[in-house]
């Protein structure tokens, strides 16, 4: 029988050894077999390994799980010039990582491919992927005998099925502020085309039986979930074996179960993260937990698919990775495309450089000093994916960095400013390989964007595309990119420090002044108010110069740049603000802006902000900082009187290291120990979140209180939040404005976190 849909997920079913495919069609979801295709590893004999090609072949073609062997050619590395012989190995689709494991621990060879897991090998060799519309083939059994795309992966304008989703809530009968996991179930609520479902039945058992009725008569697509992964479910989980009940969220029927994993944490883009060891995905049906996607939204889940179709990933899978990640699912994508082998590791150490080689090359991107002050009529230009198209440019990319003096291809090279080096253009690299799509596929959305077209589906896309691209430079130099490298890294900036000097040359050229630049984007300002055609005109003239597409961001009736903290007379680089001509306003770098602030203190600021941006001009704005004062004064009174919620009050820290690694007492510390005496998991990387009781007690634990250890009684120490409440308004006002008004502004001295 032929039929037509599109394809929603894949998982693995070890029980009949195939895949599943989860194809939804006009009228439901269904799970058919699919033995069609065989995940591989690539296996070259090592130092250690004592075996030749052919022996090796023979030893491992009798693992029970290993389903053939055959010898290829494949590129060992991006580096390699000329393709060598490898073993490649077809597993069983349940037993990849097992096999990989089993032949480095029997053979002690090198085995390349382990990472990419059977479902993504599937969707990167077999030519489908998610959410793709497909033509498929089953037979009298269920088992899909044939399957092609019928769209494909470079097109934006594609269809996709409509959803059923719904979103899960639990409510846990608790005597604290926050429930626990020995605490029963209360009720459940189930929102489901706007509408609202209260599952409770006379006991806790009889809620959660209640629960999975509903589940199997709504039968939705996707389940979307805040804390799932390393919450609600295993709470879910926990509660139902206590009660004698088996949940199932899987179309298949597959019990929930959860196995605790460890989590990790890891240095990148200077900041440890942490990773949830466990992350609940089901079979047929989708799990989003928005506490761990960068890319769900309340409008939708187009930038969840956008991500999966372009990494060649289950959309579950797809939701929970980082944008690094992402990039380099892309890059694997390209390096299967181009016959070069995924290493296990990455292997491309940094050159060896002279102390002066250091200082000289490895300066990063350019920042233009600003003066801390109130600018009126500023422009804001910005280019389009600046680094990304340096490197896909001037191919940009680990293999083609050239050290050599006397290369051979130097006709093919291209000089790179302050770089003893050069770049090779004779060969395309992974990583410029892997960007053209991406960059393609934005500059497409943005265009049926500014036309009108679909904008809220569109823009969920192309934000998703945009992280992308904004991670790409950083993955290019992060110490685990396996296609990264240090040189490809200072390389881009090196480019981007020449593009960002000529933009500015070119705007004094035109009578305009740059009064901030950081990267990418530049604020400029003329006498009088902005002269569209002089703007657009420098925008052409810029993106013809450098080969970068710059436009025309925005015009602010005015923005700030605030004073520092400790010198007023020094603008901090990641902070200003500011209110376009319509009234929007657009902040970086302040409270409103930072995941650390308290509800509270965002509010405060907030509401102080609505009040500047009433300001017509300079004169305005300064006669709007009483008022805004009294507004801070306010918030202040309510901390004192202390009938401020103590829920609104929770600040956020990000652990840098585990808790018996901390040596001060800091207040992350004091709350990532307080956790782990009650038993709770607590890594570096990981969000923690606390309510300061006592700032200046002597005894350490008593400053602050975990939100897991907070009850009714708790109470909250007003002193520290009203610091927070003035800093907010400081971060508002640069400090000569605040010397010229005639308020006795005696505020308190600010403290860093503690």
């Amino acid at each position: 029988m032929h039929y037509t849909g599109w394809l929603l997920d894949a998982s693995v079913d070890c029980k009949r050894d195939a895949y599943t495919l989860w194809i939804k069609t006009r009228e439901h979801v269904r799970g058919y077999a699919y033995y069609g295709f065989l995940p591989s590893l690539f296996v070259t004999p090592s130092s250690g390994c004592h075996y030749d090609m052919a022996t090796l072949g023979e030893l491992i073609e009798q693992h029970p799980l290993v389903r053939g062997t055959e010898i290829v050619r494949r590129f060992l590395t991006a580096y390699d010039q000329d393709m060598s012989p490898v073993l490649r190995v077809f597993t069983s689709p349940c037993a990849l990582r097992r096999v990989a494991d089993d032949i480095r621990r029997v053979t002690s060879a090198t085995v390349y491919h382990a990472d990419i897991d059977a479902v993504q090998q599937l969707f990167i060799e077999g030519g489908i992927f998610p959410f793709s519309r497909v033509r498929f083939d089953v037979d009298d059994t269920g088992i899909v005998t044939g399957i092609k795309c019928v769209d494909r992966r470079e097109d934006v304008e594609y269809e996709t099925p409509e959803l059923r989703s719904i979103r899960l809530e639990v409510y846990a009968s608790t005597t604290g502020v926050f429930p626990k996991a020995e605490d029963p179930v209360h009720h459940i609520e189930i929102i489901h085309n706007g509408e609202s479902i209260t599952v409770r039945g006379d006991d806790e058992r009889t809620t959660l039986l209640q629960l999975q009725e509903v589940i199997n008569d709504i039968d939705p697509d996707v389940i979307i979930t805040h804390g799932g992964d390393e919450f609600l479910f295993h709470y879910l989980m926990l509660r139902a074996k206590v009660n004698g009940v088996q949940l199932t969220f899987s179309r298949d029927g597959t019990p929930l179960e959860i196995t605790p994993r460890e989590p990790v944490s890891f240095w990148q883009y200077n900041q440890v993260v942490y990773r949830a060891g466990n992350q609940v995905m089901f079979n047929g049906r989708l799990h989003i937990d928005q506490s761990e996607s960068l890319y769900y939204s309340p409008l939708g889940m187009e930038g969840i698919i956008e991500a999966a179709r372009l990494a060649l990933v289950r959309p579950q899978k797809a939701a929970r990775m980082s944008i690094g990640s992402i990039n380099a699912a892309v890059q694997y994508y390209n390096a299967y495309q181009m016959g070069i082998l995924i290493p296990p590791a990455k292997k491309n150490p940094e050159f060896l450089k002279t102390v002066n080689e250091l200082a000289s090359i490895d300066r990063g991107g350019l920042i233009l000093q600003p003066r801390p002050d109130m600018y009126e009529n500023v422009v804001e230009c910005d280019f389009s994916s600046m680094y990304p198209t340096l490197m896909v440019n001037y191919n940009i990319s680990p293999e083609t960095i050239c050290i050599r003096k006397h290369c051979e291809r130097t006709e093919n090279c291209i000089e790179i400013p302050d770089m003893p080096f050069k770049i090779c253009r004779q060969r395309r690299g992974i990583v410029s390989k892997s960007l053209e799509l991406v960059i393609e596929k934005r500059r497409r959305l943005k265009e049926l964007i500014d036309e009108g077209r679909d904008v809220e589906k569109y823009s969920l896309m192309q934000n998703t595309l945009k992280g992308v691209l904004v991670s790409c430079f950083g993955y290019l130099g992060f110490k685990n990119a396996r296609f990264g490298r240090v040189e490809a890294h200072t390389a881009v900036t090196a480019l981007a420090r020449e593009v960002l000097l000529r933009t500015q040359e070119i705007a004094e050229g035109m009578g305009l002044r740059t009064i901030h630049g950081i990267v990418d984007s530049v604020w400029l300002q003329s006498d009088g108010p902005p002269d569209y055609e002089n703007i657009q005109e420098f925008c052409q003239r810029v993106s013809k110069t450098v080969g970068i597409d710059m436009s025309l961001r925005g015009v602010y009736r005015w923005m700030v740049i605030p004073s520092s903290r400790l010198y007023p007379s020094v603008a901090p680089l990641n902070r200003y603000y500011g209110v376009y001509l319509n009234g929007a306003i657009k902040a970086r770098g302040i409270e409103i802006r930072r995941r650390d602030t308290c509800l509270y203190v965002g509010d405060c600021q907030r509401s102080m902000i609505a009040v500047l941006a009433r300001a017509a001009d300079r004169q305005e704005f300064i006669d709007a900082i009483p008022e805004a004062y009294a507004i801070c004064e306010e918030f202040v009174e309510r901390l004192y009187s202390g009938e401020v919620d103590i829920r609104d009050l929770i600040l956020h820290a990000r652990l840098t290291r585990n808790p018996d690694e901390y040596q001060m007492t800091s207040r992350a510390a004091i709350v990532a120990r307080q956790l782990a005496a009650i038993g709770r998991a607590v890594h570096a990387g990981q969000r923690v979140h606390y309510v300061i009781v006592d700032a200046d007690s002597r005894i350490p634990e008593d400053r602050v209180r975990a939100v897991e250890l907070v009850d009714r009684s708790t109470r909250y120490d007003p002193q520290p939040y009203a610091e927070l409440c003035w800093r907010a308004f400081r971060n508002l006002i640069p400090d000569q404005y605040l010397r010229t008004t005639e308020l006795d502004l005696e505020l308190p001295r600010t403290q860093a976190t503690r």
